[in-house]
């Protein structure tokens, strides 16, 4: 079930809402998820002249949990899939060992007038192959994966409180948690100057992940939100 609360902040202005959706979610839809975030969100997150570079965007905070099961990274985390993965057994019998690949992304500098740039570091453990391409993990089908996390955060320059002028601060942001059969989903949105703004219309990455969700487990966030007008 979809929930969506609206807000109105009168001490720093503007207005915001919070989405959230909580479902079942099976082994196929899952591979779909995180083979469209791959193949179609990642490409849009990474700054085109540095692609291992994040310009107002960064992951998850650390410790941001929708669904319990998943251990917390060390940095901000945009990406995480984890489940299990071939190897060879006795004789001619093929075994099946843990694996789990991540994308972190810690801060790196502050770049021109209100940039903030983070830099996305991909962490490997258990079998998976060297040569195996990160944009392929949804795609190949020897991997069995048990759970994913996408987590996304907008930074937007608004003016400060006490006036401090403008500065670089998150206001946007898109977690997806897939644990144990179940996905759950929260979009919240701040600071913006009209009741109708959305990430999904002025953040291209937002608006993948978006239809991916809505391809993958049926979620269309942007009917949810015309459903539930401010």
């Amino acid at each position: 079930m979809t929930t969506v609360r609206r807000t109105k902040s009168w001490l720093l202005g503007g207005y915001g809402f919070e989405l959230s959706d909580t479902r079942p979610i099976s082994v196929g839809a899952l591979s779909l998820l995180t083979d469209s975030f791959l193949r179609n969100a990642l490409p849009i997150l990474l700054d085109s002249q540095e692609k291992s570079a994040l310009t107002n965007m960064k992951g998850r905070n650390a410790q941001d949990e929708l669904l319990a099961g998943v251990s917390h990274p060390a940095h901000d985390e945009l990406f995480r899939l984890g489940g299990l993965a071939p190897v060879p057994g006795n004789k001619d019998s093929i075994a099946f060992e843990p694996f789990e690949v991540s994308l972190l992304s810690p801060f790196s500098r502050f770049e021109g007038s209100g940039e903030i740039v983070h830099i996305l570091e991909q962490h490997r453990a258990g079998p998976l192959p060297s040569w195996l391409p990160l944009r392929l993990l949804g795609y190949v089908a020897p991997l069995r994966p048990t759970f994913m996390r996408i987590g996304l955060e907008r930074f937007r320059n608004v003016l400060a409180f006490a006036s401090l002028g403008h500065t670089p601060q998150v206001t946007d942001s898109l977690l997806v948690d897939c644990v144990n059969g179940s996905i759950s989903v929260r979009l919240v949105s701040e600071r913006n100057k009209r009741r109708d703004s959305s990430p999904l219309e002025e953040a291209p990455a937002f608006r993948a992940v978006a239809e991916a969700l809505r391809v993958a487990v049926g979620l269309d966030l942007r009917a949810e939100l015309a459903a539930h007008p401010a």
